[in-house]
């Protein structure tokens, strides 16, 4: 008669047990769809770019007005597949309260989505807002 005993030593054991601490006993097949949705592509290769529907421009602060500071703000940010802006960051600051009004102006632009092959992706994007005195 074959030894039928399982070993802890038996490598398809192991690799089982680490998968089930790795994938959790609460796991869902909605989790593991919204983790593949939560892909963020590039812009090219076959990636086209969002374009922009609702644009209101951040306010100048009184502080940066009288100051009369100008310039830019680089930020950051997802682009959803639903066509709003999802972890906008700064990559370029020019004062600290100007900053927070193009994150406050960015959060609420709504796009026509990026696509590939047709369907709306979400994309990580850059662009820059520029502060200017007239």
């Amino acid at each position: 008669m074959k030894n039928t005993r399982l070993r802890l030593t038996d490598p398809v054991l192991i690799v089982s047990a680490i998968g089930l601490l790795l994938v959790g006993c609460t796991s869902s097949a909605q989790d593991m769809v919204q983790k593949t949705s939560d892909v963020v592509y590039a812009v090219g290769n076959g990636v086209t770019a969002p374009k922009l529907v609702y644009v209101p421009n951040p306010e100048y602060t009184e502080k940066a007005r009288k100051e009369k500071i100008r310039g830019f703000v680089v930020l950051s940010m997802v682009v959803t597949a639903e066509g709003t802006v999802r972890d906008p960051h700064i990559a370029a600051s020019l004062t600290e309260d100007l900053d927070q009004q193009a994150l406050a102006a960015v959060s609420i632009w709504k796009f026509k989505p990026a696509t590939k092959d047709g369907k709306p992706v979400a994309v990580r994007i850059k662009t820059s807002i520029t502060f200017n005195l007239y």
